[in-house]
Parts: structure tokens; sequence; C-alpha cells
């Protein structure tokens, strides 16, 4: 097929040197490659045969000869003696041998006698135990509070209403000395919560003007008596609550 491609062509060409080499060159890279493919999968068959086997590789100057001396011997279980300090008793009772028969066996059971345990009379314990009433029991309740809402239907107020809170936090409140010298005046935002009791708890400033202020405001809430405990359906609820603390100097 070569001659009749090249027939008027220039045989000189490298295209034509390629491809009568082609076939010499694809025999031996089969070659090569069976031969290393069937080396890969014979080795571990190999090295597993000669691990079960027992098998040992010699290598000396005449090649590699592989011997086969067959099985290691199984390790055979090793009774423990007893130490010289095991009484008879001990000894009678790790090496009696059960008899097997056939059948019923009817009649009293003939124990092996050892030093009068056959005769020792069993006396059978009253392990019974009276059922723990649960009155007894220590019932130990745990409480979980539910967040607090930010809105209700009906909010939490003040005692008497925005009048008097604004009257308590007038006769309570003392201007901070700092605050006078420094002309510090503003507004504290102030965060707390109502509880279902009305009870006010978690203050927190949100938004302070420093020189002292913060701190007082934040006083004089705590000191605050029981609100109206906001409700929900009916129910009461705890509240998310924000008041601003007006800080202003007289003139």
């Amino acid at each position: 097929m070569d001659e009749i491609v090249f027939e008027h062509r220039n045989k000189n060409y490298g295209a034509y040197i390629l491809r009568k080499m082609y076939k010499k060159q694809l025999t031996r890279a089969l070659f090569i490659a069976s031969a290393v493919m069937i080396a890969g999968l014979a080795y571990p068959l190999v090295s597993s045969y000669n691990a079960l086997t027992g098998g040992r590789i010699i290598t000396d100057s005449g090649g590699t000869i592989f011997t086969n001396p067959g099985r290691p011997p199984e390790d055979k279980p090793v009774v423990p003696e007893l130490p010289a300090s095991t009484s008879k008793i001990q000894k009678q009772l790790i090496f009696i041998v059960p008899t097997v028969v056939e059948g019923e066996v009817s009649g009293d059971i003939d124990f092996p006698d050892i030093e009068g345990i056959k005769n020792t009379t069993i006396i059978p314990l009253d392990i019974s135990e009276e059922p723990v009433s649960s009155k007894d029991k220590d019932i130990i309740e745990i409480k979980v509070e539910e967040p607090p809402v930010l809105f209700a239907e009906e909010m939490p107020s003040f005692l008497g209403g925005d009048t008097e809170r604004l009257k308590f936090l007038t006769d309570n409140i003392k201007y901070p000395q700092t605050a006078q010298e420094n002309g510090i005046k503003g507004t504290v935002y102030v965060r707390f919560v109502v509880d279902t009791k009305g009870n006010i708890t978690d203050v927190i400033v949100l938004r302070g003007i420093g020189g002292g202020c913060d701190e007082e405001a934040v006083r004089v809430i705590k000191m605050m008596p029981q609100w109206h405990p906001g409700k929900q359906n009916g129910i009461a609820v705890r509240v998310l609550f924000t008041m601003p603390v007006v800080f202003k100097i007289q003139s």
C-alpha cells in the first residue's frame, strides 16, 4: 500500500519513512505495554501467595529464588496455671466437667460435694422494692419566660398615667454635677422590659449624652414602682418599652 501511494512521489520525504516504520513501532509498543501490564498484574498475586504460604525471598548472585517452608505452626491456646495460693475449692469449681445425658433427668440433681458446699442451705434474698410514689419525688419545675414583645393590644402604663410618670422623674432625677459644669444637656433614651407583674427589668441605655446623665437616668428608672403590665388577648405579657429622659439646665 505504501508503494502504491508513493509510486510517483518523492520517497525521500519524511512521510514515506514514517509510514514504513509505523508497523514496527506499533508492534514494539504493544509488546512493551503487554509486558508491563502482565508484570503489574502478576506482582500482587505473587506477593499475596508468598504472604499466605510463608515463603521467603532469597537473593544471591544467581538470581532470586522463592522457597516455601510451609505455613507457620498455629499457636495453641495456653492454659494459664493457677497460682499457688488458689484454694482447693477454687480448683474444683474451675475444672468441674459437666456430664451430658440423653432424655429427661428425674429426681434430685447430684451436685459434686465441694467441701461442704453441697449441703449448704441457700436462702433467697427479698429484693423487692415498694414503688416510690410521685409524692416522694422532688418535682423541679422549670419556667421558661416568653421573649418580650414590641407592641401589645394593651401597652404597659405607669400608675396614674404619663403625668405621674413625668412627676416621678422630675422629683427623683438629680442633675449630675459633671454635666452641669460642662454644659451637657439633651435626651437619654433608655429601654427596659415591663414584665407580667409590672416590674421594671433589663434596663439599658440606647443613646446617651454622657457626663453621668446616662447612669442617673438608669438609676431613677430602676426606682420606679410597678406599672400596669401589658396585655395580649387579655393575658399579661412582657413588653419592651423605650423612655426618653430629658436633661435641661435651668437658666
